[in-house]
């Protein structure tokens, strides 16, 4: 016998429902996109191997290489998969509509990713008013 069983291992009917008439066109939902990143993660990161010897000692190293490894899948790397536009291939962010044009590494690596707004620290007690000044002046909208 050959073929695939279809199961639902995790989640509800209703919500696979969902999103199954949800998308035009959908017969079936399938795990072929995450499967793919996953193979990408085991490729391009040694301590994501299989069969390696490379261990993951840090977390936050671990974190800092799936991000770049991920980021330039989606921005640097054009996928087969994806429907052209225009005869051109396109990378995952282009198919999202967050940019358009496939990024060199150069770019990606040099954009200037603007910093998260400040949050004035959480102490307890009155705040000194030098610490005040700061929040009045960064965070205007902050009490």
């Amino acid at each position: 016998m050959t073929g695939t069983v279809h199961r639902l291992v995790h989640g509800s009917s209703r919500l696979f429902l969902t999103l199954l008439w949800s998308t035009p066109g959908c017969q079936v939902l399938n795990t072929a996109s995450i499967e793919r990143l996953n193979g990408t993660f085991r490729s391009r990161l040694a301590m994501r191997g299989r069969r390696t010897r490379r261990l993951a000692r840090n977390r936050a190293t671990v974190a800092r290489g799936m991000y770049l490894v991920g980021t330039v899948s989606n921005f640097c790397t054009t996928h087969d998969s994806l429907p052209k536009v225009d005869g051109r291939r396109q990378t995952p962010a282009m198919a999202a509509g967050i940019t358009d044009h496939v990024w060199t590494v150069s770019e990606l690596l040099h954009y200037r990713v603007p910093p998260p707004r400040w949050e004035p620290p959480r102490r307890r007690g009155r705040r000194s008013k030098a610490l005040q000044a700061l929040i009045e002046r960064w965070c205007p909208d902050h009490h």
